[in-house]
Parts: C-alpha cells; sequence; structure tokens
C-alpha cells in the first residue's frame, strides 16, 4: 500500500547503504584512531576509558549523516592525527552542521559561517572563524571611532552653552542647548568589546637548581613484567627552565609517563628523584571533574587553601579569580552551574595560587 512514511523510511534506508555499512563504520572508527594495536574496534564499550567512548559516540553520529550534524566541542580526547582527520571529513560534509569549539584551526578548516551569541543575541557572519575575527574587529574600530566624535561634539556643545549662558547670550545657550538634548537623546552607549582576550599568569616561583626531576635507567609496565613495558631504560632531566612538549598517537603512554613524573605510579625499574624543593602542579582532564558541586568558586578557594595554611583576604582569592575570566557573579554561583571551560579555569585560578616550580599539563 502507498504509505508516505515507509517512502521515507525506505528513501532513508538507501542512503544510509546497508551494503556498505560495515566498511564506512570501519573507515570512520579508523579515522577516529581505533586501531588493533590501540582499542580494537570489537572490543566493547564498558571496557574502554571515558575519552574512547566519546570517540564512539562521535563515531555514530557522523556515521548517521543526519540531516542537521550538532557537534558541541567534538575535538575534545582527539589526539592530533583524528583531529585532522575529522576536519578533513567535515569539510566534505555535504549537509548542515552546526559545531561549538575551542579550536581555531578546527573552526577555520571546516566552518563556512559563524554565530556570535552576544548579550542574549545572535549575530550571524558569512566565513570562518579567522574571517569573523577581522570583520568583528573592524566593527568594534567603527563603533569606537563613532562614540569617540559623539563624546567630543557633546563636550564642545555643552562648553559653548556654559560659555554663553555666563556671557548672557541667552537666546544662543538656549538653542546650542536643545541640539545637546537631542545629541544626548540619540547617544550610544560606550562600545563594549565582544571579543576580549582571556590574559593570565602563573607567578614566579623560588627557583631550584637542577636536577629537578630525573629520570634514570627507568622502564614501565603496569604489570610489572619486562615483556610489557611500555617505556624501557629512559633516561630525561626536567628542569626549571624545562618547556617540553609531549607528543605521540594515543595509547602510547604519554599520560602514563605524566603519572610517573608526578609520583601517582613508580617506576617498574630505575629511579626518578624529584628535588625536596619542587613544588609540582598537575592538571590533567578530570581534574575539573572531582570539585565539590555545592561549593562556589570563591568557597573553593578558601577552602584550597585555608587561613590556617595561607594567609591571604578574600580579595586575594577575587583578584585571582578574576585574572581567570571570572566575574563577581560566577565567583558565588555553584560550581555545580558552571560550565566545563570555567571549572577548568577554577583549576588553573588554584594551581596559579600554589606557586609551582613544575607544571605538568595533559590536555
Amino acid at each position: 500500500p502507498d504509505d508516505e512514511r515507509l517512502d521515507a523510511i525506505y528513501e532513508r534506508l538507501g542512503q544510509l547503504d546497508p551494503v556498505g555499512a560495515e566498511p564506512r563504520a570501519r573507515k570512520i572508527l579508523f579515522g577516529l584512531g581505533f586501531a588493533d594495536h590501540l582499542v580494537p574496534m570489537d572490543r566493547k564499550t564498558k571496557h574502554m576509558s571515558g575519552g574512547w567512548r566519546m570517540r564512539v559516540s562521535l563515531a555514530k553520529a557522523l556515521f548517521a549523516a543526519p540531516s542537521l550534524l550538532l557537534l558541541d566541542e567534538p575535538t575534545n580526547h582527539l589526539d592530533l592525527e583524528a583531529c585532522v582527520w575529522l576536519e578533513e571529513h567535515l569539510a566534505e560534509y555535504k549537509k548542515c552542521l552546526l559545531v561549538i569549539s575551542h579550536s581555531q584551526d578546527f573552526l577555520n578548516a571546516v566552518c563556512t559561517h559563524t554565530v556570535l551569541l552576544h548579550n542574549h543575541k545572535l549575530a550571524y557572519y558569512g566565513g570562518n572563524y579567522a574571517a569573523f575575527c577581522k570583520v568583528v574587529a573592524e566593527e568594534e574600530r567603527v563603533q569606537v571611532r563613532v562614540y569617540e566624535k559623539q563624546q567630543a561634539d557633546m563636550e564642545k556643545l555643552e562648553t559653548f552653552v556654559r560659555v554663553n549662558k555666563a556671557n548672557g547670550v541667552a537666546a544662543s545657550a538656549k538653542s546650542k542647548k536643545k541640539v545637546l538634548e537631542k545629541v544626548q537623546s540619540e547617544a550610544v552607549e560606550r562600545p563594549r568589546l565582544r571579543v576580549r582576550t582571556l590574559t593570565f599568569s602563573f607567578p614566579e616561583c623560588t627557583r631550584i637548581a637542577p636536577p629537578v626531576l630525573p629520570f634514570d635507567d627507568v622502564s614501565f609496565s603496569y604489570s610489572g613484567k619486562p615483556e610489557d613495558y611500555l617505556y624501557e631504560k629512559l633516561d630525561l632531566g626536567v628542569d626549571c627552565d624545562s618547556r617540553i612538549a609531549l607528543v605521540g598517537p594515543n595509547g602510547c603512554g604519554k599520560s602514563t609517563l605524566l603519572k610517573l613524573m608526578s609520583g601517582e605510579l613508580s617506576a617498574s625499574q630505575g629511579t626518578i628523584k624529584r628535588h625536596q624543593h619542587c613544588v609540582l602542579g598537575l592538571y590533567h582532564q578530570h581534574s575539573a571533574d572531582v570539585l565539590d558541586a555545592d561549593l562556589c568558586p570563591l568557597g573553593f578557594m578558601k577552602a584550597t587553601f585555608p587561613p590556617a595554611v595561607v594567609k591571604r583576604s578574600e580579595e586575594v582569592w577575587r583578584s585571582y579569580l578574576s585574572m581567570f575570566g571570572f566575574t563577581t557573579k560566577q565567583m558565588t554561583m555553584p560550581i555545580g552551574l558552571l560550565s566545563d571551560g570555567q571549572r577548568s579555569r577554577l583549576v588553573f585560578s588554584m594551581l596559579a595560587m600554589k606557586q609551582n616550580s613544575l607544571l605538568l599539563l595533559d590536555e
């Protein structure tokens, strides 16, 4: 029988290509980093980490190829190779895509239009993120020029009215006052920058003579067995002036190496000797997940650094939180109501207060 719904289902099945479904699914999973030597495609998701389960969810959305694909921070938990693959895949996506991302490179590679949410309103711009930044910067320059000219004109009129009133030229002063009142009624407000750069820093700490964190002939495996070693006979040194980028594919042991540096794990063989005066700060992907959702950022800082340990006034906590982008209102909001980015910034504000001599930053 004729049925429009049935026709629509058949059409959708045809689009999904049941015969080629498995090869297409494997291609997507491979592009996102699944491989036999890392995480096999037939492994049960309950045996995967949170990051790999996120990749499965992303692969599921890409496989469905919906008319409207909504992606919120899709590059989280992806290594560089998977990010590049995703950029190329989405650049060729034939349907509508709406994406939220903090990666400028990703937005520039994928997007053809940009929507700015500002002051509870949406503004639409053609072009990728780089083009959007140029247009917004020019708009703000124009707004500032208009505002400055308007303020200068008003100041001239006010001076004219005041001088002529004092000199007894009432008619002329009255005429200009009407003009001034009209300009004031039509005056634009001082422009508020829509795209602002967050600037923060980590305070200087007491310098420590090297070696700060030396590895001597270090080998490691979770089982302790030599045949399972992730690293073998590592020799390296980390000092106060070191700026080290640790790169490699997912699953090769980057985070494990940071756990060895922080002391969370111990070497299976060899020695790791941290300097006795080294204050170590660690940020990882789940640092923000352990925050007390009922506390506010201000309360968190006070609980982390009680007066008995660090003598600081509330104004000091407020200044640190402000440096990391928190408004006065956000400082007293429950942490559970903050965004993921705000919770991460709260952890960074805490790390800045500790004046660490060594920072380990994982994603």
